[in-house]
């Protein structure tokens, strides 16, 4: 404990080094989403619907996230719209294929552990799995989507004249030049997560075909395709609403100057 207690303190020196009112809101912004989900498995565990108590949590710390760093504005609102609207979309997209797919619950590699837990939790796995996608996906697609309405904001204040269709296309570019880098990103970061498991594969001697069919292993490539196919939507979605959301602003405000002039 100690040491964690050490290390958040180091990294609060070096956020408000670095980042200075932004860095130190940055931190408590952690802190504080940290808390959020911890309060989500308390519900999950109480047993409250896991997919309902992930999908009002993720609003939650999407609006902490958004909102408390970048304050209250257009590219934060358009951000946020974006991020519930992908997030309801994979939810959907994912939630039939999850259960199919049948990769919840434990592995046999996993046997010893489970002989440790007890049975008779009453959760349903197969929605856990599909809280564990929203939940590895929500800070990738927030980091896109701000990037991306953040640079279309700037672009909307100093080009006058740029027209809603080259604002999108601007937007578009822009998601595309991120989208390779955070797909390798969450690539890396689940791999990470599944490198001790691999050793030990490799140790047992498996078969190629005995890794790529092995449940723990099926697990963590669906939760990144899923999260890769969330990232790939953030995408066109923020350009979307972000451009809409800009030139709609930019239209109230030449009727409201026409209505002064008559």
């Amino acid at each position: 404990m100690n040491i964690i207690l050490i290390l958040l303190i180091i990294l609060l020196i070096l956020m408000t080094v670095v980042g200075g009112k932004r860095g130190i809101q940055s931190f408590f912004t952690l802190i504080l989403n940290f808390f959020t989900l911890f309060f989500m498995l308390i519900l999950i565990g109480a047993k409250i619907d896991p997919i309902k108590v992930t999908f009002i949590g993720s609003m939650f710390i999407s609006f902490f996230s958004l909102f408390f760093i970048n304050g209250f504005n257009k590219k934060t609102f358009s951000s946020l719209l974006s991020v519930i609207i992908v997030i309801l979309l994979v939810m959907f997209i994912t939630y039939d294929m999850g259960i199919n797919a049948k990769i919840q619950g434990f592995s046999n590699e996993q046997t010893d552990t489970v002989a440790f837990y007890s049975l008779y939790v009453q959760i349903n796995f197969s929605k856990i799995v599909i809280c564990e996608i929203l939940i590895g996906l929500l800070g990738a697609i927030i980091d896109v989507s701000i990037s991306i309405s953040s640079s279309m904001n700037e672009l909307y204040k100093n080009a006058s004249l740029i027209t809603q269709h080259e604002l999108f296309k601007s937007g578009m570019n822009i998601g595309k030049d991120i989208l390779g880098t955070m797909t390798n990103t969450l690539f890396f970061a689940y791999i990470s997560g599944f490198m001790t498991l691999l050793i030990y594969f490799s140790e047992l001697k498996y078969s190629l075909a005995t890794i790529f069919n092995a449940k723990v292993f099926c697990s963590e490539v669906f939760q990144l395709i899923c999260c890769g196919i969330g990232i790939i939507l953030i995408i066109p979605i923020t350009a979307f609403i972000t451009s809409k959301l800009m030139f709609l602003t930019r239209k109230s405000k030449k009727i409201g100057s026409l209505k002064k002039e008559k």
